[in-house]
């Protein structure tokens, strides 16, 4: 909406690649810890900050169109791939590829 920049994220050293959520209540991001780079979810409101994903490799979280997705770039088995998961983080899955390594997700064009 404009106006000065604010810093939303204070936990953690390290937190980059924010996307936020359609309906603008929450922002997922990458966070750095001992594991390596993770996907975190924070509400915008009360500040509360949870990891969604337990891999070390993670990259790129953005919001699905309708806000009950996330997708990710990430690695399995020595690939690049891309995962999407719950925004509570309870559920994942693995997008199938052309067996070849994917990175830089983005969701294509909605229609009904």
């Amino acid at each position: 909406a404009g106006g000065d920049a604010a810093r939303v994220t204070f936990s953690g050293s390290y937190n980059v690649s924010p996307s936020i959520s359609p309906d603008g209540k929450q922002m997922a991001f990458i966070t750095r810890n001992n594991a390596g780079y993770q996907v975190a979810m924070q509400d915008l409101g009360g500040g509360n900050v949870s990891t969604l994903t337990d891999t070390n490799a993670d990259e790129s979280p953005s919001f699905a169109p309708n806000g009950k997705l996330i997708i990710y770039a990430s690695r399995a088995q020595g690939r690049d791939v891309l995962m999407t998961s719950t925004l509570d983080g309870r559920i994942k899955t693995r997008l199938l590829s052309s067996g070849l390594d994917v990175r830089e997700p983005a969701w294509g064009p909605f229609s009904r």
